[in-house]
């Protein structure tokens, strides 16, 4: 199905608490019980919004408004997403606002839900490569990921959510001891 550029579209791939039984089932035993994804819509008849957010021991680490993202953008598609609805850009990184690892409106919940469902179709080095932070993000906490390759990776071409991430995991692999950053990691 092929929407016009123009057009505002959603389309459903798999039940949410499917789809998040599955991602979080790839998440690596160090940190498989301390993160966690949700996603809620909120019923308005005159709209489909909702957000998503993901915690970290239980504190929340990113907002995913869709309405949010709509008032700003007039899309509730990242362009990184994979999608072929209606996208808008994503934010330059000197228009970053420090301390934020994610900027209101940069993604919705409509955005992880293409992302989860287009992660679980990818191998861990298709994932780590991809064009959308929320996929590399998914990447960062598979069990198929190993310790060698989780040094391996270069944080300075990575959203600062990911950086955040990839930092997170690595703690937790006891690789890094806590609140040390990652080389080139400006957070």
């Amino acid at each position: 199905m092929k929407a016009n550029q123009g057009e505002y579209c959603i389309f459903t791939t798999m039940q949410w608490s499917k789809l998040k039984k599955n991602i979080e089932g790839r998440f690596a035993d160090s940190v498989k019980h301390r993160v966690a994804i949700f996603s809620t819509q909120y019923n308005n008849p005159k709209s489909s919004s909702g957000r998503a957010w993901m915690t970290i021991d239980g504190k929340e680490v990113a907002n995913l408004s869709g309405l949010e993202s709509w008032a700003r953008h007039g899309a509730v598609y990242h362009e990184t997403t994979p999608t072929v609805c209606k996208t808008h850009p994503a934010v330059d990184e000197q228009d970053r606002t420090a301390g934020f690892l994610v900027e209101k409106g940069e993604f919705s919940r409509f955005d992880l839900h293409s992302c989860c469902w287009e992660y679980l179709q990818l191998g861990v080095e298709k994932a780590l490569t991809h064009k959308s932070p929320l996929i590399q993000l998914l990447a960062m906490l598979d069990k198929r990921l190993g310790k060698r390759r989780l040094l391996l990776i270069d944080v300075a071409v990575l959203h600062p959510l990911v950086r955040t991430i990839l930092d997170f995991r690595l703690e937790a692999e006891g690789l890094k001891k806590e609140g040390e950053r990652t080389k080139d990691n400006k957070i």
